[in-house]
């Protein structure tokens, strides 16, 4: 991320960023599905936490699915930081006692909830916008037991909802990037690094 080392408070969108969340707000209207494929350090993170306040200003609650919670530690702490008692951090490790509770908060329109792949299981009383972040990743896939894909099965949500959702990430996943090409999706890239001055890291091809 770019903005690692700086406070989420402090930080406003670049004119980039800012016709991005325009882009993207406007694509909304239309209750889609909007991909945001943007390189690692383009600032993704803030154009979600923008959108983020604007559904919850007008009393909406918001869906952040992530990979895997253990793997996002710090933008979650940052997060719950910036959105203080407005967020819960929900995932399958957590105890059955908090478990209960947070469905009884997320039931009773606790705006955000920041989770795991079974987040999108969770009883919302009024949610309004899905932000699906490494959308590409994986760990989406629950692979034992009950199997489903929770990138899937939000999109599925969402559509029987009439929600937009919001797919991010610095490698889209083919079929994201083939939905995209057929205007299956709106297609929105941040090919530029937010912080000033930073560049792309080193790659090197190893045989």
């Amino acid at each position: 991320d770019a903005y690692n080392d700086l406070d989420l408070k402090d930080i406003e969108l670049s004119a980039i960023q800012s016709r991005a969340k325009a882009e993207i707000e406007n694509h909304l209207k239309e209750k889609d599905i909007t991909l945001l494929h943007g390189i690692t350090g383009s600032g993704k993170t803030l154009i979600y936490l923008k959108l983020m306040e604007e559904a919850m200003s007008k009393g909406h609650q918001v869906l952040f699915l992530v990979p895997e919670i253990a793997l996002t530690t710090q933008l979650v702490q940052r997060m719950a930081a910036y959105f203080g008692n407005e967020v819960s951090v929900y995932h399958s490790s957590i105890g059955s006692n908090h478990k209960i509770d947070l469905w009884h908060e997320i039931k009773n329109g606790k705006p955000l909830v920041i989770g795991a792949r079974s987040s999108v299981f969770l009883p919302f009383k009024d949610l309004k916008l899905i932000i699906i972040d490494e959308e590409h990743d994986a760990s989406l896939k629950q692979q034992e037991g009950f199997r489903y894909h929770a990138r899937d099965l939000a999109l599925v949500r969402a559509k029987h909802a009439a929600i937009p959702v919001v797919l991010g990430s610095a490698t889209p996943s083919l079929e994201s990037l083939y939905n995209a090409e057929r205007g299956q999706y709106q297609l929105l890239q941040l090919k530029q690094r937010a912080a000033q001055n930073a560049r792309p890291p080193r790659v090197e091809v190893l045989d």
